[in-house]
């Protein structure tokens, strides 16, 4: 009897703690909406809220800034690095976001940031796969005002 009490306790325990170990092993981003991600992209670079970094973008992430003749790009490596840099850095400014494209697949998202002397918007791309929603570009411009 002791036995198969044992049994029975040692079963339910490794189904356990398999089952929740499995569970840590999904990204935190992986049941996450589109508009979830992009307050974390927000957050990420204008309030220092780093907790997503490493999860919301693809491995072929690409950041754009188009210069007045020249292109500056940055890999999914170095945007995560700079911005763990600015963890709890809060930029003052205002931003408001909207979709320009949005559908189950892909969502373009343009994202208006008003700094005290210029205004920047970054077009964002996300892309949802097996792994959720998780941005696969974005595109910086400074509009003239």
């Amino acid at each position: 009897m002791k036995t198969l009490i044992t049994l029975i306790v040692t079963t339910v325990m490794t189904f356990l703690s398999s089952t929740l170990f499995a569970n840590e092993m999904e990204g935190p981003v992986k049941f996450a909406k589109v508009e979830t991600i992009v307050d974390h992209y927000i957050d990420a670079t204008l309030r220092g809220n780093i907790e997503l970094v490493d999860h919301m973008f693809t491995n072929d992430f690409y950041y754009s800034t188009p210069n007045s003749r020249s292109s500056e790009n940055i890999k999914k490596k170095a945007m995560v690095k700079y911005l763990k840099s600015l963890k709890n850095v809060k930029m003052e400014c205002e931003s408001d976001y909207k979709f320009i494209e949005k559908n189950e697949d892909c969502s373009i998202v343009q994202i208006t940031t008003t700094f005290e002397n210029f205004t920047r918007n970054d077009y964002v791309t996300l892309c949802n796969s097996k792994d959720g929603w998780k941005i696969s570009n974005v595109v910086v411009t400074y509009p003239i005002k």
